[in-house]
């Protein structure tokens, strides 16, 4: 059903499984209370200056963090579907995700029409926090 040889998915696997570790070193060392500076290391003598910088410091460490994690859930979702022998099988119609998408963006989980399709629906719907 997928147009994507058995060698073509080995290798994606390899760099999915590389990738995915290396977002699990980067995470860890991002939570490293050890590697970041201390509030008085960023100045922080009491003024709104200084709490504002050691604010948007942790927002942004926040960030990537939570950037970190969302990959690494797309790709142990995009490994699960190796496993189960329906990667590069689109999840909304069954058709197959062209090995150029995947190539791309190996974590791929729609055929492009049906990207386009969710795009265009989704397009205009707040993000939800949750």
């Amino acid at each position: 059903m997928t147009n994507i040889t058995k060698n073509q998915i080995d290798e994606l696997k390899k760099m999915m499984e590389l990738e995915l570790a290396q977002l699990v070193n980067e995470t860890q060392e991002e939570m490293d209370p050890e590697s970041k500076p201390s509030y008085i290391d960023v100045g922080g003598d009491g003024d709104s200056g200084d709490e504002a910088v050691a604010d948007t410091i942790v927002d942004t460490d926040n960030a990537v963090i939570g950037l970190h994690l969302q990959k690494a859930i797309d790709l142990n979702a995009a490994l699960d579907r190796i496993q189960s022998g329906v990667y590069g099988v689109c999840i909304d119609c069954g058709d197959s995700v062209s090995f150029e998408r995947i190539s791309a963006y190996p974590t791929a989980k729609r055929c492009i029409s049906c990207q386009h399709l969710r795009e265009k629906m989704f397009a205009s719907e707040p993000k939800s926090n949750l």
